[in-house]
């Protein structure tokens, strides 16, 4: 007799045979050893969970599983895959005909070896922490928090479950709910908890979710899965194999009283799963440096597999040959967001950490590779010794960063020196420079945390994470960051998320209500193959950066992608007092355009709408902004603002929701032709005068000229000419900031 149940909400089909001569055996097309033909069957309908299988291909699956029955005992995925010539194996090899007695051998081989090694001994693994105790007590009660939402599901555990997507949720869609909550950070917590108390409780719920999810969620075949509600994608796969998973098996693999052999052997077998698959589906970026990192784990930490090998040599040279392909000669990752550069960074090194520690060779040339990686972020630090949040970037700690570069490059005094707060090494000789590649320009007054900083992006869009923020910039000064830029928000759909894309999130320029728009174009069409187009000059009394927007081909204007204006961007660091920045506009038409200037500021203000003077309150550091041109300027403060755009936030953390209001100051400028705009950027410390008393407008035929007085007194002068050329006057000495200023690139028409 034959009994099928098919489940409408899970997709799995079981199957119960009765038979005069023998007892009843069932096949699960959820369970971990099912035969081929039902398996196939039943992964194509998980995705399709209310289609039911065809009589026809249940007939198969059941013809399938009988052939099988008759040949023997069915073979074991586990058995097949393990190098059973290997020496240490010989107990599994002995008994290979029984695979249950060769399955409780490797068991035993498993939790007795002490190679390969980890971070930690088993037997002695570190402490957790408080907060892990607290996490696992919720995951105990199956309440989860992923993207800072928190779910309680009842006694079924629902792996593909996304509440954000659900009719009625208070929260935007955000399909890395899922993904995210399958990178299992829980479950690490659960395992530090059972190894901190002891309470055996922690282990045994851990090992009956581990089991739950195995059983739930086999791997998809024939292709990688990186769609919505998947719990395959690739990079969660990756990150499981380096990050939760070897540390889970290496805080229970001693603990066969609450992780029984059933279970550990499912873990195993599923990490071999793991590598089979990041083997198979490569994809490109960070997320190819944390699927490879995975897959090299699992070859490091399981040799007794066949395939150990070839994972682990393919991983090292994937990872070898984006140290080359996925970094630019700068040393800034292609997707140009500090965050994701030190993702990268982190899985280069991570793979490197463990090779070493197990005595696998690395390709050559791979740690000096990572040297300039490293560097980038001493490079680029702002004076809180943080990365600018350039595209979907994130807060970085440089000193810690830098700390752990250390211990590969211990030669590198410059390092030492910020990550001691300059009680070790030597004080870093560059201040003020550029990136070639990336496009970026820092101007810095010196190393301490007082320092007046800017850093401007004239870079390509970028492989990945983009933003709209070409030629925008963020600036520092006395212990305070004053002009800031939106960074990131939870990648949901979200107003506020589309906000930190586009362009007024940013420090720019909006033509006639319309944004920069670069979106559209193949991810490897923004990546440069050469520097890009800038000018930079950094001399000890000035740094100057000069770039444009709308000059390629892809830099466009609004939804239409208008290509009929171009805008270039001039800042000038007259060190170490203020910044003069200079936009200039030029249509190919002789009509009217609106031209808005958009600038975020990190504190609370006041604004003159008369002259436009704006001035930062409190006591502490301050910031004054003093704009000119040759047309009359209109200056407003948007702040909190929701319609009809969102405007005026500075979102809380990255990857999370909510956000603080923060004033936004818009100078509009109406005109024809050339139009310049100049503006100087005059910071003060606590207590002390703004270093600029006044900015006076002086006629400059097809160009821009001012008369800057200074609180000290004197006065400083700057000149824009309709050539381009840039002069700084400083009392009786004129300098030529440019002197040889690039081509303007033509407008493209439409």
């Amino acid at each position: 007799m034959i009994r099928l149940w098919f489940s409408r909400s899970t997709g799995y089909c079981s199957i119960l045979l009765h038979s005069p001569i023998s007892s009843p055996i069932s096949c699960s097309g959820g369970g971990i050893n099912r035969p081929r033909r039902v398996l196939d069957i039943m992964e194509r309908r998980i995705d399709q969970p209310s289609v039911r299988p065809t009589r026809r291909e249940v007939c198969a699956g059941l013809v399938a599983w009988c052939v099988g029955a008759e040949q023997g005992p069915a073979a074991d995925p586990l058995l097949d895959a393990l190098d059973l010539d290997r020496p240490e194996l010989a107990e599994v090899r002995s008994a290979r005909s029984d695979p249950s007695s060769a399955r409780a051998a490797f068991a035993r081989h498993l939790r007795a070896r002490s190679r390969p090694l980890w971070f930690f001994d088993p037997s002695t693994p570190p402490p957790g922490s408080q907060a892990d105790i607290e996490i696992a007590d919720l995951a105990m009660r199956h309440t989860f928090e992923s993207v800072g939402i928190r779910h309680t599901f009842g006694p079924e555990i629902d792996w593909g479950y996304n509440p954000t997507t659900l009719p009625g949720s208070p929260d935007a869609p955000d399909h890395e709910w899922t993904w995210q909550w399958n990178r299992h950070s829980a479950w690490t917590a659960m395992a530090r908890a059972f190894t901190t108390t002891g309470n055996p409780d922690y282990g045994r719920e851990l090992a009956a979710q581990i089991t739950d999810w195995i059983r739930q969620n086999p791997p998809p075949e024939g292709r990688a899965l990186n769609s919505p509600y998947s719990r395959w994608r690739t990079i969660e796969a990756g990150i499981r194999m380096f990050d939760s998973w070897p540390e889970i098996y290496h805080r229970l693999v001693r603990h066969p009283e609450v992780f029984p052999d059933e279970a550990l052997l499912a873990m195993v077998d599923c990490m071999r799963l793991h590598a089979e698959y990041l083997d198979a589906y490569p994809t490109g970026g960070n997320w190819l440096c944390m699927e490879a990192n995975g897959q090299l784990h699992v070859g490091a930490l399981f040799p007794e597999f066949k395939n150990a090998g070839r994972w682990t040599e393919h991983a090292l040279s994937r990872l070898r040959r984006e140290i080359d392909g996925q970094v630019y000669p700068d040393g800034v990752q292609i997707e140009l967001t500090p965050g994701y550069h030190n993702v990268s960074l982190g899985n280069f090194v991570g793979a490197l950490r463990l090779a070493r520690l197990n005595g696998i060779a690395l390709p050559d040339g791979y740690q000096s590779g990572l040297e300039r990686m490293y560097a980038m972020n001493l490079r680029a630090m702002s004076p809180d010794r943080d990365v600018p949040p350039v595209n979907d970037s994130w807060a970085i700690d440089v000193r810690r960063i830098l700390g752990e570069g250390l211990t590969l490059f211990p030669q590198r005094a410059d390092w030492a020196w910020i990550r001691s707060d300059g009680a070790q090494g030597r004080e870093p000789r560059e201040r003020s420079c550029r990136f070639p590649f990336a496009g970026w320009a820092v101007m810095r007054s010196d190393w301490t945390t007082n320092a007046r900083y800017l850093m401007m992006d004239c870079g390509p869009f970028g492989y990945g994470h983009q933003h709209e923020d070409k030629l925008s910039f963020v600036l520092h000064a006395y212990g305070k960051r004053f002009v800031f830029d939106a960074g990131s928000y939870a990648y949901d759909a979200s107003d506020m998320r589309r906000y930190v894309l586009s362009a007024r999130g940013h420090n720019v320029i909006h033509v006639d209500g319309l944004e920069q728009n670069r979106r559209g174009g193949p991810r490897d069409g923004y990546v440069v193959k050469a520097p890009v187009a800038m000018e930079w000059v950094t001399k000890p009394g000035y740094d100057y950066a000069s770039a444009t927007y709308g000059g390629l081909p892809e830099e466009t204007w609004g939804p239409d992608k208008r290509r009929n204006i171009l805008h270039r961007r001039r800042v000038l660091f007259v060190k170490s007092t203020y910044w003069i920045v200079c936009d200039t506009l030029e249509s190919d038409d002789r009509l009217e355009h609106t031209y808005e200037s958009t600038f975020h500021i990190d504190d609370e203000v006041d604004l003159d709408a008369a002259s436009g003077r704006l001035t930062s309150k409190g006591t502490g550091p301050r910031i004054t902004i003093l704009p000119i041109s040759e047309h009359p300027i209109a200056s407003r403060i948007v702040s909190a603002q929701i319609q009809p755009v969102v405007q005026g936030w500075l979102p809380k953390r990255h990857g999370r929701t909510g956000a603080d209001p923060r004033p936004c100051v818009y100078y509009t400028v109406r005109a024809s032709g050339v139009v310049h705009l100049l503006y100087v950027f005059a910071p003060a410390p606590a207590g002390g005068p703004c270093p600029v008393t006044d900015v006076r407008h002086i006629p400059e035929p097809g160009g821009i000229a001012a008369t800057v007085s200074l609180a000290e007194g004197g006065t400083h002068g700057v000149r824009v000419t309709a050539s381009g050329r840039v002069t700084l006057r400083t009392g009786a000495r004129a300098i030529t900031v440019n002197p040889n200023p690039s081509p303007k690139p033509p407008p493209l028409r439409t």
